[in-house]
């Protein structure tokens, strides 16, 4: 009978068939009270449930918490990746072998181009070179100017020159003793001095002061040689504080000169 009720309330009878049990359940009390509970019983599980307000948050919380944790376990997983690759890049095998991929990488590069890196070397040592012979020729000529200035302007052309040949230092040498012109020979003087490491500069220099009559160029001469520090200038200075024809002025420089080279 129970299973009757059950078709009942779940509609699963057919008209004839509910018609006949509805007709029972009238004439017959007891059976009528079986079937109220059993229907009372499906109305309440039919019934939606209400969420205990606990019962929810625990859920929520919980929730959130394995959230957390998922994403907690996540960027462990990520830190630990990256300090996998940090250990890797840090790695003593990875900088030697990145160590031998950039040697090999320069070699390369070097075999390719060495060639036509010594071919340009090769034509920029000639094209200098060119250069250095045109501005002493330059300057050679411009020495047989009748201009002062011009001359000058040949001997200032030196301080442009590297390495000077002889014929340029000789030039420089002739022009300090017997140019005309005190300007032009006071700057072959300074002019030498710019090349003081060669001793053919310094001797024209030592020489010179026993025959440069006028004061501004044994001053600058002097200088020059106590600027050099060439002891061997110290004798033709003490001719010059002996020579009653020096000037005083001269005689006070070369003095001063002497004391710094005796030292």
């Amino acid at each position: 009978m129970e299973q009757l009720f059950a078709d009942y309330l779940e509609d699963k009878l057919n008209a004839k068939q509910r018609q006949e049990l509805e007709t029972l359940l009238s004439d017959d009390e007891a059976l009528r009270d079986e079937f109220e509970d059993l229907k009372a019983f499906y109305a309440d599980m039919n019934k939606p449930a209400e969420l205990d307000p606990t019962a929810t948050l625990d859920l929520g919380f919980y929730m959130m918490l394995e959230k957390e944790k998922g994403a907690e376990q996540k960027k462990r997983k990520k830190e630990q990746k990256g300090a996998m690759r940090v250990s890797w890049i840090n790695s003593p095998i990875l900088k030697y072998a990145a160590g031998i991929v950039l040697l090999l990488g320069i070699f390369w590069i070097g075999r390719k181009t060495s060639d036509k890196d010594l071919n340009d070397l090769s034509e920029i040592a000639k094209i200098k070179n060119d250069v250095e012979e045109t501005k002493q020729l330059v300057m050679l000529s411009m020495l047989k100017r009748e201009s002062a200035s011009e001359r000058i302007q040949a001997v200032n052309y030196c301080y442009d020159i590297n390495k000077p040949d002889d014929e340029v230092l000789k030039a420089l040498i002739k022009t300090l003793n017997t140019d005309e012109n005190i300007n032009v020979r006071t700057s072959a003087a300074e002019a030498l001095s710019h090349f003081g490491d060669e001793k053919i500069a310094r001797d024209a220099l030592i020489q010179t002061l026993l025959t440069q009559k006028e004061p501004t160029l044994q001053i600058t001469v002097i200088d020059i040689l106590a600027n050099l520090g060439d002891k061997r200038a110290v004798k033709p200075m003490q001719k010059l504080l002996q020579n009653t024809d020096t000037e005083e002025v001269v005689k006070r420089k070369a003095m001063e000169s002497v004391k710094v080279l005796s030292l």
